[in-house]
């Protein structure tokens, strides 16, 4: 919760308070002005019940007078109407504050009746209204209502007593022998004429329904009094009010403080709301802007102000300060550490690199043997099937076919130790043209090539066997993406760059070699990895992910660039551009002439491990007119050079062989044979001969795999050179 919100809340709550408090001092206000109406009422209450009693008692001394009277008995019993008249007048009535009178004999019926109508009961009904009520019955009855709702009625109150002969001796009461009854005319203008003054005094005589309910705690205070006839029901309500002087000055006062005590809290609470709002709020709104937009001018007021909004201002500026600082510092880290992982990253693909290259090293080493033997039995092959035209074409085949396997080889090499390529003018259009049929080959015919030499005179600067690898390896790669079959398109044509964007190039003429399959395509993530060494889609087993990244190294190498175009579903092009050479191609070296057999019958030592590649150059060398020794470890070659006292003109020798290298062969012959010239064969590169110990330019080298032409021009001419190069 914020805290400005919470700061109105605990406002509301103040307020909140304040409004209890005040009611609940206005509640025991009340109940004080309530308790102290109630003590009033209940005193004024007390003298009008006071004034009625004294108003009810001369008829009820009326009443039980006559009834007792010497007279009365006698007149009921004798009938004499003549005495009652005379005693029973309006002015002895009047004297009792009486308006009538019914005198009834025993058996209910009437024996004299002044004043007002007759009783609303029957006569029979008398003596059971005497045995219900006692000797003394009180009860009212109304006169004809005015027409008004019940209001302003005329009651008539009426008090009996019973007639009874003189008391016996035993003072007994005897049965009555009648009843005497008198009653008193009430109404509001009499009431109000005997009530004593008190200020504002109200009298009402009216049904019970038809009185209104005085509202509580109010200044008016007001008797009641119910008037039951002489079945009990109440058949009318006198209610007598008042103001009360006092009251009325005490719920002034009362309510004067209350108002006073709420103007007061409205402007204590309104004080407090703009002391806050000054005070708290506004410097919090400046304090939580700041912190939203990151923009600390609005807090440069609260900074200079020695309050707790003002050292909050100072920290919060110091906490920016801090955080820049630590953002910095955080940045330089990460980029730091962002080196470190390229750097390791680098290292581990170094590492990589150079388990690779060994591993190549190896196998081509191997494999070099292999093609050493397969080229130059395949010429031998040639040249002594010259009458048999089909079986040579096919010892050219096999010849052709050890050549580029030699190449890939190489290729293998180059990528694996980095080796420098070996460029020269090439025409990309015929290299396309001329690897169409071997292309169709390796991928199968279940995928449609089609070639397009777009390019006029598309000449490049490059290796090309490199070139040959580049465009072989995209087509496998178009291969894989298209299993069910698909068509191979690859295009050359004369670009110019200006400089563009998604290409890392200087502007300039390119000639661009394009190889579009549709195949499956890539998605963005894939195509930002292709060229990552060891990454492949494909399953275990099913590729090395060497690939693309060896196409990737030849053309960044040869001085160009690559670009992808692929979506999943719409196949892929690879687009290939490469720097673009005026004029005409190099021409590829001529065949050598054969190099005629010898008359001098030099002797030559053949130091190799490998059997079939040490026949075959033993079988060359024959041929040409040397005497020949063939031996496969250096041990057996020291052996043979002693045996010939040292009468050797050459040794050839492998550089890695199992009992001791080449290096150490040809020491220890030259030790015995000063004069012998060396000529080593291998198939490792020259990185790996040197690990050897074999110092560069130390030694004629003849790379694995050779022909055996290319064995007897160098044997001839290590052997026409001058003094034995220097062993050690």
């Amino acid at each position: 919760m914020r805290v400005q919100t919470t700061i109105v809340l605990l406002l509301i709550l103040i307020g909140v308070v304040f409004v209890g408090g005040l009611l609940t001092v206005r509640n025991l206000e009340a109940e004080k002005f309530a308790s102290v109406a109630s003590e009033r009422e209940a005193a004024w209450k007390t003298s009008v019940a006071k004034f009625f009693d004294s108003q009810r008692r001369p008829l009820e001394t009326l009443v039980a007078l006559h009834a007792t009277s010497m007279g009365t008995l006698p007149a009921i019993l004798d009938r004499d109407l003549a005495w009652a008249g005379k005693t029973w007048d309006d002015k002895m009535l009047s004297s009792f504050g009486a308006n009538a009178v019914w005198v009834y004999r025993a058996d209910g019926t009437v024996f004299y009746a002044n004043g007002l109508h007759e009783l609303p009961i029957a006569g029979e009904a008398v003596p059971k209204l005497f045995a219900r009520q006692g000797e003394s019955p009180h009860f009212y009855y109304s006169l004809p209502s005015p027409g008004d709702g019940g209001k302003g009625l005329e009651v008539v109150e009426v008090r009996g007593f019973p007639v009874r002969p003189v008391w016996d001796e035993e003072k007994r009461l005897t049965k009555p022998e009648g009843w005497f009854l008198a009653g008193r005319l009430w109404n509001e203008e009499t009431l109000l004429k005997l009530l004593p003054p008190s200020g504002d005094l109200r009298v009402a005589i009216a049904l019970p329904d038809a009185l209104p309910t005085p509202p509580p705690g109010g200044t008016t205070m007001t008797y009641e009094e119910d008037l039951p006839d002489w079945q009990g029901r109440t058949i009318a309500r006198i209610a007598v009010s008042t103001e009360s002087p006092a009251l009325a000055s005490l719920n002034s006062r009362v309510e004067r403080l209350w108002a006073i005590l709420v103007i007061g809290v409205a402007v204590l609470l309104t004080a407090l709301l703009l002391l806050l709002g000054r005070s708290v709020v506004r410097p919090l709104r400046l304090v939580i802007r700041g912190l939203h937009t990151k923009n600390l001018a609005p807090l440069e007021p609260l900074c200079t102000r020695n309050t707790e909004f003002g050292e909050l201002a100072r920290l919060i500026h110091a906490f920016f300060a801090q955080r820049t600082d630590l953002v910095r510092e955080m940045n330089e880290r990460v980029a730091t550490e962002k080196a470190l992982r390229q750097s390791e990253e680098m290292l581990r693909h170094s590492q990589k690199m150079e388990a690779v290259g060994r591993l190549a090293g190896g196998v081509a080493h191997d494999f070099n043997n292999l093609l050493t033997a397969i080229i130059g039995y395949a010429t031998l092959l040639r040249q002594r099937l010259v009458h048999d035209p089909v079986a040579q074409q096919e010892a050219q085949l096999i010849h052709q076919a050890g050549e580029q396997a030699a190449g890939l080889t190489r290729q293998l090499l180059a990528f694996s130790r980095k080796q420098l390529l070996q460029p020269r003018v090439i025409d990309l259009n015929l290299i396309v043209t001329n690897l169409h049929r071997l292309l169709q080959r390796i991928i199968g015919e279940h995928i449609e090539i089609c070639t397009e030499a777009e390019a006029d005179s598309g000449c490049i600067k490059a290796d090309p066997g490199q070139i040959e690898q580049v465009i072989v390896n995209l087509g496998v790669n178009a291969r894989d993406a298209m299993p069910r079959g698909g068509r191979l398109t690859i295009r050359t044509a004369n670009v110019k760059l200006n400089g563009e964007a998604e290409i890392e190039l200087p502007s300039g003429e390119y000639v661009a070699l394009e190889v579009t399959d549709t195949g499956a395509g890539m998605d963005a993530e894939t195509r930002s990895r292709i060229f990552e060494p060891f990454f492949t889609t494909k399953g275990p087993g099913k590729g090395t992910g060497l690939g693309l990244a060896t196409v990737y190294g030849i053309v960044r190498q040869s001085g160009g660039e690559i670009v992808v175009e692929s979506e999943p579903g719409r196949g892929t092009t690879f687009r290939i551009y490469l720097p673009r050479e005026h004029g005409a191609p190099d021409v590829a070296e001529s065949r050598a002439v054969p190099v005629q057999r010898t008359t001098r019958a030099e002797v030559i030592l053949v130091v190799e491990d490998e059997e079939i590649v040490r026949n075959l150059v033993c079988e060359v060398l024959k041929e040409q007119g040397y005497r020949v020794l063939g031996t496969d470890r250096g041990s057996e070659a020291l052996r043979l050079v002693r045996n010939l006292a040292g009468e050797i003109d050459l040794l050839i020798s492998d550089v890695v062989m199992p009992e001791m290298n080449g290096a150490m062969v040809a020491q220890r012959v030259r030790e015995i044979s000063p004069k012998a010239r060396v000529l080593f064969v291998s198939g490792y590169s020259e990185h790996d001969m040197a690990d050897q110990g074999l110092a560069p330019l130390s030694y004629r080298v003849l790379q694995k795999p050779f022909t055996p032409a290319a064995l007897a021009r160098k044997v001839r001419e290590v052997l026409d050179s001058g003094s034995a190069p220097d062993a050690t």
